[in-house]
């Protein structure tokens, strides 16, 4: 079974070594095939540092575009992949050693799954010191009804983490181009609909938290997670009577978000208050009030050490 790895990169010179190296470095490095590079207009010295890279590995190959965006990246790599699976990692992302030969032997064993994704280190400083394990939400359970529990609470998919079969981007089609962040929540939604999402517990990758990422701020993706929400609703009309669910959802994120990344009180707690009024039985919100209302700091403390009993390992 042979795999493409896809990398998008743009201006990650100070990552993109690390990451392709995790790929090289991997206990089932000769069932991969290919490595693709996506530079999407890097005025770094990503170049360069791809270029001396590429004299060490003849799998990897480097392709050369202007600024187009993730999407389309993506999907440059895609097009372009000759393997029946593809693996995604992001340049400023990497792997740990045993990546792909604990995730491809379960895709090969079920030819039903579609894509398949796992949990993930969070980290900001670049040794890692302060990864924390996030177990993410399974849908192995809800199949074959995981296109209604994935709309509606996500999971979250991080792009890293997956292998896809190649196939299924001839089922449902390529990254949506029009849309520049979450394109990959609107993709793997139309994945669930024809396909298996399968969760493999442990974590295999590394995923860095950067400023600069609109992902920074979670609230800055509610009106872009509406837009996907309509889609996939024209696509399953069925869905729409769980639309107000998804969305308190989300509101809820991007207020847990802003008290614990940003120590927003105020925001959270309005944040938690529209999050209410669009789902009254979101038990959670509740509970952000009730943490808004009491010291931040004792907060915090019961917060970060809920996330040690239950994120780290």
């Amino acid at each position: 079974m042979k795999v493409s790895v896809i990398i998008t990169c743009h201006n990650e010179s100070a990552y993109i070594e690390q990451c392709i190296n995790s790929i090289i470095d991997q206990t089932d490095y000769d069932n991969i095939y290919e490595i693709i590079v996506v530079d999407d207009g890097s005025i770094d010295t990503s170049p360069q540092i791809l270029a001396k890279l590429k004299l060490n590995c003849e799998k990897l190959k480097i392709f050369t575009t202007k600024g187009l965006g993730l999407p389309s990246a993506r999907n440059i790599g895609i097009k372009s992949a000759s393997s029946d699976f593809i693996a995604f990692l992001d340049g400023d992302d990497y792997w740990t050693k045993e990546k792909l030969q604990n995730q491809l032997k379960e895709i090969e064993n079920d030819k039903s799954i579609g894509l398949i994704y796992g949990d993930y280190w969070d980290f900001k400083k670049n040794d890692a010191s302060d990864a924390i394990y996030i177990a993410v939400r399974s849908l192995n359970n809800f199949h074959p009804n995981q296109l209604v529990e994935y709309f509606v609470k996500d999971a979250p998919i991080v792009p890293s983490t997956t292998i896809c079969r190649k196939e299924v981007f001839k089922t449902v089609g390529l990254f949506n181009e029009e849309i520049k962040t979450s394109e990959d929540t609107e993709m793997y939604l139309r994945v669930a609909e024809k396909w298996k999402l399968f969760h493999i517990k442990g974590a295999y990758c590394f995923k860095r938290k950067r400023d600069s990422q609109i992902t920074h701020r979670l609230e800055n993706l509610l009106k872009i997670q509406n837009r996907i929400s309509e889609i996939a609703i024209l696509r399953n009309p069925q869905l729409k009577k769980f639309a107000k669910k998804r969305e308190s959802y989300r509101i809820l994120k991007a207020g847990i978000d802003c008290f614990t990344n940003h120590k927003e009180k105020k925001s959270s707690f309005f944040h938690a208050i529209n999050s209410l009024k669009l789902n009254l039985f979101n038990f959670r919100a509740w509970s952000l009030i009730i943490m808004v209302l009491i010291p931040y700091k004792l907060t915090m403390f019961l917060y970060n050490f809920a996330k040690k009993v239950f994120y780290q390992k």
